[in-house]
């Protein structure tokens, strides 16, 4: 079977977009990795953008990482489905509503290539310490569906963030694993982030990784929304309103290249 392929980046975080709305498609985590495995494509995460199944809102997706493993968020995933969605004129609406199994999206095309991500935090911070053998590590932990550990390095010495969060997956302190936020704070309202993503590894940039970072900082270490997050591609511009607990990312979408590939 020939499927089509829509790879797009959102801060050098490689997507790839199944189109389940026009086409009878569905894949799972075997197909996922498979793809993952074939050497002529490249993602971080496969993104399947399906018809709703609640008429209240315009579509579903389903979220993988491309060890196959699913993921309820994706904050750089979300821009880059609302910009397929915009490109392939699936709906005539500049502000959709999005089904995950971790919550809602609602996105919103901001300008050319900015799109904007906004959705409700539903966890409190929780600070955990770890012993390793290299390092004892202070992570401030929030869950955005997917479980998130941020390391600001004010308290936390330099480390090796492959490393390091790849024995974290094996930690039974994460049962389910983590993504590690490495944090250098720059300014009152800007931050500089590197993140190791479960079921991915390193990524170029992490969406959900920038805003648990940024709620972290305003909550724990004075920080002013909103906050710039840097990353080695670019910068998403994360708010946080601690009143209604929702959090919004504004960052670039673009489109890549189209595949056909045989499944």
């Amino acid at each position: 079977m020939a499927l089509n392929l829509y790879i797009y980046s959102g801060l050098g975080n490689i997507i790839a977009i199944v189109d389940s709305v026009r086409e009878d498609i569905s894949l799972d985590a075997e197909d996922v990795l498979n793809l993952h495995n074939n050497k002529s494509i490249s993602f971080d995460q496969l993104i399947q953008v399906l018809p709703p199944q609640d008429p209240e809102n315009d579509f579903d997706v389903e979220i993988y990482n491309n060890d196959g493993s699913t993921a309820s968020n994706c904050i750089n995933g979300a821009r880059c489905v609302a910009k397929f969605i915009e490109d392939h004129s699936l709906s005539v609406s500049k502000q959709l509503k999005v089904n995950t199994i971790g919550g809602i999206w609602k996105l919103e095309s901001m300008s050319e290539e900015n799109y904007s991500a906004t959705f409700l935090l539903s966890d409190v911070i929780k600070p955990i310490s770890i012993s390793l053998e290299e390092i004892n590590l202070n992570l401030d932990c929030v869950s955005l569906g997917n479980p998130h550990g941020i390391a600001f390095q004010d308290t936390n010495p330099e480390f090796d963030l492959l490393k390091i969060g790849k024995d974290l997956q094996k930690n039974s302190a994460f049962p389910d694993g983590v993504n590690l936020g490495l944090a250098h704070r720059v300014s009152s309202n800007e931050i500089d982030l590197r993140v190791y993503e479960r079921g991915a590894g390193e990524t170029l940039a992490c969406g959900s990784g920038a805003c648990a970072a940024a709620v972290v900082g305003v909550i724990n270490k004075e920080m002013i929304a909103p906050v710039k997050v840097n990353f080695q591609l670019g910068s998403l511009l994360v708010d946080y309103n601690k009143e209604n607990n929702m959090i919004s990312a504004i960052g670039s979408a673009t489109l890549v290249e189209e595949i056909v590939i045989e499944i």
